[in-house]
């Protein structure tokens, strides 16, 4: 009874402030998938003032075999019906969320570049569409546009989605001046072979900003983020031994199922790259235990802890602009 009095007056506050907990479609005009099929994103309506951005994860691909119509490692085509079965920070309707009553905007993926390929690559047969930087384009545009007036943005992603994340927050940072702006990447802290060849085909679109190597790592890309925008809060977000992110590195070494000791060589890696922006006092992370992949679209996002520390009033600080503690096991 208490849970249908609850949703009740959600509801009716909803209908009052003009809000809904249903996703509405906004068309891409020349957008497209990895398949050619249309591209389009969903918006949650909310405060206007107070947006999440928010780049959907789902694999990479970056050769014949990766690409391929039979393969599992990446989206080839958006699929609404996700939004509907997400839960986390997708639960519209609990009070718990932090971001409760945002307008809540979602980027889908479905061209096997993290948001960032600006190519059309011919695979021997058949053709990807790598064109993650024309689709994300857009909803940042339809971002600009429709909240100018924007005083808090979280800019966040899952998996691939961290990527596109962190490779776009440049754009919302320089925009929004005035505004609290909060970046947290999760679960995508970009440990990569040297001979990784994903950004080479892909010919993706990199941050503007000073310092940066011309083929920057992710990491860098963190830390450039931090040096540029001080009054910003920068974060990230992974399990100490992430299945996904080890399966993906172990693609790009050759091996189908990764060995323990490509786990180990990642494990170290990934550390490495989640604590070397740390130099910076507005950067911060939170490593936990595990090999779970993401946080943001799972209920755990309500009941992680690390310690003493929840992950649900790490993530609350975060949508306020401010810069929590650093956690690790």
């Amino acid at each position: 009874m208490k849970r249908l009095i609850g949703l009740f007056l959600f509801l009716v506050m909803a209908l009052a402030q003009g809000l809904g907990p249903f996703w509405q479609e906004v068309q891409v005009p020349g957008g497209v998938c990895s398949d050619g099929s249309p591209y389009r994103f969903y918006v949650s309506p909310g405060d206007p003032k107070r947006v999440v951005l928010d780049f959907q994860g789902g694999g990479a691909c970056w050769d014949a075999a990766t690409c391929g119509p039979a393969s599992q490692t990446y989206r080839k085509r958006v699929d609404p019906q996700e939004l509907l079965l997400a839960q986390g920070i997708y639960n519209r309707m609990s009070i718990a969320n932090p971001f409760f009553g945002w307008t809540h905007i979602f980027v889908p993926y479905c061209t096997g570049d993290l948001h960032v390929g600006q190519a059309t690559v011919d695979y021997g047969g058949f053709r990807v569409h790598h064109q993650g930087a024309r689709n994300a384009l857009a909803v940042l545009e339809y971002l600009f546009r429709n909240h100018p007036q924007a005083e808090r943005v979280f800019v966040t992603g899952c998996s691939a989605g961290a990527y596109g994340a962190v490779f776009w927050a440049d754009k919302v940072l320089s925009t929004y001046k005035n505004a609290q702006v909060a970046l947290c990447g999760d679960a995508g802290v970009g440990v990569a072979t040297e001979d990784f060849p994903g950004f080479r085909v892909w010919n993706p679109r990199y941050p503007d900003l000073p310092g940066l190597s011309p083929r920057p790592q992710v990491a860098e890309i963190y830390a450039a983020l931090a040096r540029a925008y001080p009054k910003a809060a920068i974060a990230q977000y992974t399990t100490a031994l992430d299945g996904t992110q080890i399966f993906f590195y172990g693609l790009m070494k050759g091996e189908r199922t990764p060995s323990e000791a490509t786990a180990r060589e990642w494990a170290a890696r990934a550390l490495q790259a989640v604590t070397l922006p740390a130099q910076a006092q507005n950067y911060t992370f939170f490593l936990a235990a595990g090999s779970q992949h993401c946080i943001l679209p799972r209920p755990e996002l309500y009941t992680l802890k690390v310690g003493e520390t929840g992950f649900l009033d790490w993530l609350r600080a975060l949508s306020e602009g401010k810069v929590p503690p650093r956690v690790r096991p």
